[in-house]
């Protein structure tokens, strides 16, 4: 709830303008130096050795993936990738036959016009009409033209996530943040295959900075607009939900309730009937569904019980563990409404993790979600906030491995990418051990203010 402070329109306060220049100097001085916490030259001396291993990691990730990228501009361009569904199904709106959207025979046709890739198979758009709205424009371009503005507008999207996180995260790491942005694997994934997987993340960007803000209805309002991927959206509603965070679900059902009615209006009542049933039959491996290649909990539980000659029982375990992990993530947000910024942080990040590993369909380019948890974790321990030893050390290891260059390409190319996914449980674990030991502890909180000024 809001504080009743004019002056505190952001969690944390804004200073007037004589001493705001002595405390942001103070804020952004490298919070590994200070003499206050116990083990901190050892932490210092971490830091360094993980820095010369993991900028130049970051480097030549980013470098072979856009190395890869240029092999293939070539299956870029006849349709290879994801983009054809998205292309296909705006052409199809844009020529007036809307209401057979979800027609599988029309976009097979759409998409032998120009997606040679796909000549003899469909890639079908399963997600809900309104989401075309944004790709219709691109619909009066040729097929490679409309891939290469789309892939643009992404990249503008991934330097204005970075510009939105930048008023929660210490200056002197922004740097690193960004090329971790766009030496992650999922990221460049994603611009290749003309997903819509970076507008996913910009969307939980934008919720996390609105309810920092303490603009609740706006997050809960952005929020809603990721739908057309439900699965990455509803976890996290269903989050603000059982916190009775009252004004965030208000803008939730509103903007839901406008997008259904926009859906409706675009391809009646029997369209959207079709793409239930599509969704339907997502619960089956087969046509778009292979659980070996999603990274999240279905898929490390089908590669797990597969060893074993039990893929048939992937979705009963994968709903047990699933609800195991919502059922924490619940549990660790259940805690005063005035607690600090760094775990509203930590709480979102646990959030965002959870939802990637619950989620019933995400396949690697979806991943890009992880980027939020990931900087604001790795922001937390390199101020020197963990109250665990260990989370910082498992945490650098676990970063070392997400950014290996080439191995989540190997992963892929051999059908088992869902073993890429084993750092993100751990991430999970971390991030809930670090809550609930700052949650428990009596010691005092840092005497450091959290970053204001957010617009």
């Amino acid at each position: 709830m809001p504080s009743g402070d004019p002056q505190r329109d952001t969690i944390g306060h804004r200073d007037s303008d004589k001493t705001k220049p002595s405390r942001l100097k103070s804020l952004l001085k490298p919070q590994l130096e200070s003499p206050h916490l116990p083990g901190r030259e050892k932490a210092a001396a971490r830091f360094r050795s993980f820095k010369l291993v993991f900028v130049p990691l970051l480097i030549f990730s980013l470098l072979s993936q856009i190395a890869v990228v240029w092999t293939q501009l070539d299956d870029i361009k006849i349709g290879h990738f994801d983009f054809v569904l998205y292309y296909s199904a705006a052409k199809i709106i844009h020529d007036g036959k809307r209401d057979q959207l979800y027609d599988l025979a029309l976009q097979k046709d759409y998409q032998k016009g120009f997606g040679l890739a796909y000549r003899n198979r469909v890639l079908p758009y399963n997600h809900p009409p309104y989401e075309l709205l944004a790709l219709l424009p691109l619909a009066n371009f040729s097929f490679p033209v409309a891939h290469a503005l789309w892939a643009a507008i992404n990249i503008l999207l991934l330097v204005l996530m970075l510009s939105r996180l930048s008023y929660f995260v210490a200056a002197e790491f922004r740097a690193l943040f960004g090329l971790m942005i766009f030496a992650y694997y999922p990221t460049l994934t994603a611009l290749k295959m003309g997903q819509d997987s970076i507008v996913t993340a910009y969307l939980l960007v934008e919720t996390f900075v609105n309810l920092k803000q303490r603009r609740f209805a706006v997050a809960g309002a952005v929020l809603a607009l990721g739908l057309y991927k439900p699965q990455f959206v509803l976890p996290l509603a269903g989050i603000l939900f059982f916190r009775r965070c009252w004004p965030a679900v208000f803008g939730f059902v509103s903007a839901t309730a406008l997008l259904a009615a926009v859906s409706v209006a675009m391809v009646g009542g029997s369209g959207l009937a079709e793409l239930f049933s599509m969704w339907l039959s997502m619960t089956h491996r087969g046509q778009v569904v292979w659980p070996e290649l999603m990274v999240n909990l279905r898929g490390l539980v089908y590669m797990i019980l597969n060893l074993g000659g039990m893929a048939g029982a992937t979705n009963v375990l994968n709903l047990l563990l699933s609800t195991l992990v919502y059922v924490v993530t619940w549990r660790l947000w259940r805690v005063p409404a005035n607690d600090s910024d760094e775990l509203f942080n930590l709480r979102f990040a646990l959030g965002v993790t959870a939802t990637v590993l619950v989620s019933f369909h995400l396949y690697s380019y979806d991943a890009t979600l992880l980027i939020l948890p990931m900087v604001l974790m790795l922001d937390h321990v390199l101020k020197g906030r963990v109250r665990s030893s260990g989370v910082q050390p498992a945490l650098f290891a676990l970063l070392i491995f997400l950014f290996l260059p080439l191995l989540p390409n190997w992963l892929l190319g051999v059908a088992v990418i869902a073993w890429w996914a084993l750092p993100i449980p751990i991430l999970f674990g971390l991030i809930a051990v670090e809550l609930v030991k700052r949650a428990n502890s009596a010691a005092k909180p840092f005497d450091m203010e959290p970053i204001a000024g957010a617009v």
